[in-house]
């Protein structure tokens, strides 16, 4: 199976299961500020993921012609997609962390709540704006350019950076993603240690322990993936004989767990998910039921 094939197989599932989430958590059983986040996030991760399909489209064989056409008559098109990959970035990174500072918040104030269900939309309109007061720097100092197409290899080709602006590119995500992973992994120990304080384990119930418990879970897994996001550029400058192709391949795959998972990691670790798909599994399981069955009408006395 070509690498098109992985994609589709594990990638158009996990989309369709996203913007399934994104609609499920809408239900009255979510009722709580933070799945309103969360779809926000959602938002977010499906516009980041349909962008990465621009650069996929010219890597496969059969879609290439259409992208060497796209190329040669509307190559803004690969602009704007150089500039949404760094937009994105951001964009995904303070999303994490507003997820981060709401669970701090409530964790801390039962005001919380009340403020996120009213304003959580202020909060991801000011997130759209800073990710891309984030990402002028990269455009004004020139420190990303559009893959263009080669016509005497017959492929698309990176438009190499000079060796300085390769260097300022690095130094410059590496800075952004060691404080967005400092901000998140601040944010997750904070939260866990002020609902201990609020709850202490030998008083809180088992929902409350059980709470605590998938916090901790959860703050992790964000934690991890901002983590890998943090490590790899420093494992591409070192392992510097990994081909090219692999790299790109790697770049897709982490970018497409840091869009995909969420769905994942709630159906994992948040019982009210479960709950709710267990119920609405069992509705469609009866509903099945009661039509297969064959009516029998009650026997008359009178014969």
């Amino acid at each position: 199976m070509n690498i098109a094939g992985i994609w589709v197989c594990y990638g158009v599932p996990s989309f369709f299961l996203v913007i399934f989430f994104l609609f499920f958590l809408g239900k009255p059983e979510f009722k709580y500020s933070f799945y309103r986040v969360l779809q926000c996030d959602m938002t977010i991760n499906i516009l980041c993921y349909l962008n990465t399909w621009i650069s996929r489209l010219y890597h496969i064989e059969t879609t290439m012609p259409f992208m060497i056409w796209v190329h040669d008559n509307a190559y803004f098109v690969f602009r704007v997609y150089r500039f949404l990959t760094n937009y994105y970035h951001s964009a995904q990174s303070l999303s994490v962390i507003i997820m981060a500072a709401h669970r701090f918040w409530s964790s801390k104030s039962t005001s919380g709540n009340r403020f996120w269900s009213v304003y959580y939309g202020h909060v991801y309109l000011g997130l759209a704006v800073i990710s891309g007061i984030l990402t002028l720097p990269n455009v004004y100092l020139g420190l990303y350019t559009p893959d263009y197409y080669d016509r005497e290899a017959g492929v698309f080709v990176i438009n190499k950076l000079t060796a300085d602006k390769l260097n300022l590119a690095i130094y410059v995500l590496l800075i952004k993603s060691l404080i967005f992973f400092t901000i998140i992994f601040v944010l997750s120990i904070s939260t866990l240690y002020l609902l201990q304080k609020r709850f202490p384990y030998q008083t809180s119930s088992l929902q409350v322990r059980t709470m605590m418990k998938n916090l901790t879970t959860i703050a992790f897994m964000n934690s991890f993936v901002f983590f890998v996001v943090l490590l790899w550029p420093i494992i591409i400058s070192i392992f510097v004989t990994l081909s090219g192709e692999f790299q790109y391949n790697a770049v897709m795959f982490v970018s497409d767990v840091l869009s995909l998972s969420l769905p994942y990691i709630l159906m994992a670790f948040d019982k009210n998910v479960q709950t709710t798909i267990a119920k609405m599994m069992d509705s469609w399981g009866l509903g099945r039921q009661d039509r297969g069955k064959i009516p029998v009408q009650p026997r008359s006395n009178l014969s």
